[in-house]
C-alpha cells in the first residue's frame, strides 16, 4: 500500500526528486534500527539515540516544504507499518513468543515512537521559532534604515505607526547604524507619523540621548500637527532638541554647510 500523496516541495511527496527520496530512505532505515534496538537498551540509551535522531531530522524537514502537520501524519504511517511487520514476524516465526512478550515491546516501542514525535515537534518548532525571530528583527531593521546623504549626515524616516517594541527596535538599530556609518548629523523625519503616546516619546528621547553621547546630534522633522498637539497633551517637551518643518531645507542647509 502506498500512503505517500503529491505536495510540492515536500520531503514525503511521492513526486520528491531522487536525492531527497534517497536521503528519506536512509533516515527511514535509521529510525527502523533505532525503535528495533529499543528492545535492547536502557530507556535512558534509547533518549539519547532518540534525540541525535531528531535534532538532525528535524532541520531537515524545516529546511524543505514539509509541514509539522505532515510529519505527525507519517509518523502514524510509520506506526501503523511498523506493527503490522511485528504482527507478520510473530506468525511467522518459529520462536516461542507469548503474549506477555509482545506487551512488553508495545511498552517500549510505542514509548520510542512516541518520544521521537515529542523530541521531533519540540526541536522544529524551535527551528521555526528561531527563524521566526531572525526574520522579524530583519524586517524591523530594514523598516528603520538611516540613510547616507553625506559622509557626516544621516536620514531616518519613520513612517506608520509607532509602539512600544518597535520603538525600542528603532532605537537599538538606529544607535548602530549610525555609528557603523560615522555620522555626526542624523535627521529623524516624522512626517510619516501619526502618532507618538508617552513610551513612544521616552524610547525617542532615550535615542536622542544615546545618539549624543556617541558625538551624533539629532535634528527632528515634520512633525505633523496632530502629533504635536498629543505631544503638549502629554507633557511632552522637545524643547531639548533642535526641530525643523521642512525636511527639504534642514537638509539643503546641512548639505551646504558641510561641503
Amino acid at each position: 500500500m502506498n500512503f505517500q500523496f503529491v505536495k510540492e516541495g515536500s520531503d514525503y511527496s511521492i513526486d520528491a526528486p531522487p536525492q531527497v527520496a534517497q536521503r528519506i530512505k536512509e533516515q527511514n532505515s535509521n529510525y527502523v534500527r533505532l525503535v528495533a534496538k529499543t528492545l535492547i537498551h536502557s530507556e535512558e540509551e534509547t533518549k539519547k539515540r532518540i534525540e541525535e535522531w531528531t535534532n538532525k531530522t528535524a532541520a531537515d524537514r524545516v529546511q524543505s516544504n514539509t509541514s509539522l502537520s505532515e510529519v505527525v501524519r507519517n509518523s502514524g504511517v510509520f506506526r501503523h507499518v511498523y506493527w503490522l511487520y511485528v504482527q507478520k514476524f510473530v506468525e511467522q516465526t518459529t520462536l516461542d513468543i507469548n503474549v506477555s512478550d509482545i506487551f512488553g515491546w508495545e511498552r517500549k516501542i510505542n514509548f520510542t515512537l512516541d518520544y521521537v514525535l515529542e523530541t521531533f515537534t519540540n526541536r522544529f518548532m524551535e527551528i521555526v521559532t528561531e527563524r521566526l525571530a531572525a526574520q522579524a528583527s530583519l524586517i524591523r531593521e530594514l523598516s528603520t534604515p538611516v540613510i547616507t546623504l553625506t559622509n557626516q549626515i544621516g536620514l531616518l524616516p519613520l513612517i506608520g505607526d509607532i509602539d512600544t517594541n518597535r520603538a525600542k527596535s528603532i532605537l537599538e538599530s538606529t544607535l548602530h547604524q549610525s555609528v557603523d556609518s560615522k555620522i555626526s548629523v542624523l535627521i529623524m523625519d516624522l512626517s510619516g507619523v501619526v502618532m507618538v503616546d508617552t513610551m513612544v516619546a521616552q524610547q525617542l528621547f532615550q535615542l536622542v540621548d544615546s545618539l549624543r553621547m556617541v558625538g551624533v546630534k539629532t535634528i527632528l522633522t515634520g512633525i505633523r500637527p496632530e502629533v504635536a498637539q498629543t505631544a503638549i497633551q502629554l507633557g511632552i517637551n522637545f524643547g531639548d532638541i533642535q526641530t525643523e518643518t521642512s525636511l527639504q531645507k534642514v537638509v539643503g542647509k546641512l548639505v551646504m554647510k558641510h561641503m
